[in-house]
C-alpha cells in the first residue's frame, strides 16, 4: 500500500503456523514463497525504514452490550471495548469512527433523554453487525448443521483464490473490506460465475488447503 512521503506499508499474513517472520531475509523468504511473485519483486530491492513487527493476537470478539437488561445510564461502550477485528481486515479504525459519528448525532438528539446510554449501545450493535459478519464468516464452524458456516467458507474461500489474478474482483472485495460498499456487491453475478468456475481448478486434493 502506497502511503505518503513516497512510502510503502507492506503487510504479510499466514495460517496454520506458516507465519511470515519479523526477520528481514525470512521476511522476504516468505513474499518470494507466494504463487505470485510482483510483492517479492516489489520489495526486494527496498530499504527498510522500520523493524518488521509481528502480531498474532487475531482473534475477532464482540461483547454484546446492548444485550443487558439493565444498562447503566452516563456509560458508553465503543471501539475494540465493544468489538475487535483481527487486524489483517483493517477495519477497527473505520468501524471506530464511524460509531464516533453516531456517538455526536445521538449526542444531538437523545442526550437529555432516558435511556440514552442503552439506545446508543443498540445504535453501535448495528454498526458492528455487517463488518463483524464479514469478518467472521470464513471462521464460522463447518458442520453438518451449520449450514451457513459451510456455505460463507466455501464461498470466500474460493472468491480470495481469484483476488491475486483478477483485478476486478480485488478491487471490489477491498471496497467491500473498507466499508465503502455492501457486502451483497461480492454476490454480483459476475462474481459469483467467477466462484463457481474457481471451483474446478481449486477442488483437486493438491491444491486444497
Amino acid at each position: 500500500m502506497a502511503i505518503e512521503g513516497n512510502r510503502w506499508m507492506v503487510v504479510l499474513a499466514g495460517t496454520k503456523k506458516d507465519y511470515p517472520s519479523t526477520r528481514e531475509d525470512e521476511f522476504l523468504a516468505f513474499a518470494r514463497s507466494l504463487p505470485d511473485a510482483t510483492l517479492y519483486e516489489t520489495i526486494k530491492e527496498a530499504t527498510p525504514i522500520s523493524p518488521i513487527y509481528g502480531y498474532r493476537r487475531t482473534a475477532n470478539r464482540i461483547r454484546h452490550f446492548e444485550q443487558l437488561k439493565r444498562y447503566p445510564e452516563q456509560f458508553l461502550v465503543l471501539g475494540d471495548a465493544a468489538c475487535c477485528f483481527n487486524p489483517i481486515y483493517g477495519q477497527g479504525r473505520t468501524v471506530a469512527a464511524l460509531e464516533a459519528l453516531m456517538l455526536d448525532v445521538c449526542l444531538g438528539k437523545y442526550r437529555r433523554q432516558q435511556g440514552f446510554a442503552h439506545r446508543f449501545q443498540r445504535k453501535v450493535a448495528h454498526a458492528i453487525a455487517t463488518p463483524w459478519q464479514l469478518a467472521t464468516a470464513a471462521a464460522l464452524p463447518e458442520t453438518k448443521e451449520n449450514l451457513t458456516g459451510r456455505v460463507s467458507r466455501w464461498y470466500l474461500e474460493r472468491l480470495i483464490s481469484l483476488l491475486p489474478t483478477d483485478q476486478a474482483i480485488w478491487l471490489i472485495f477491498l471496497e467491500v473490506i473498507h466499508m465503502l460498499r455492501s457486502p451483497l456487491a461480492l454476490m454480483h453475478p459476475r462474481i459469483v460465475a467467477s466462484v463457481l468456475t474457481a471451483q474446478k481448478h481449486i477442488s483437486s486434493p493438491e491444491n486444497a488447503t
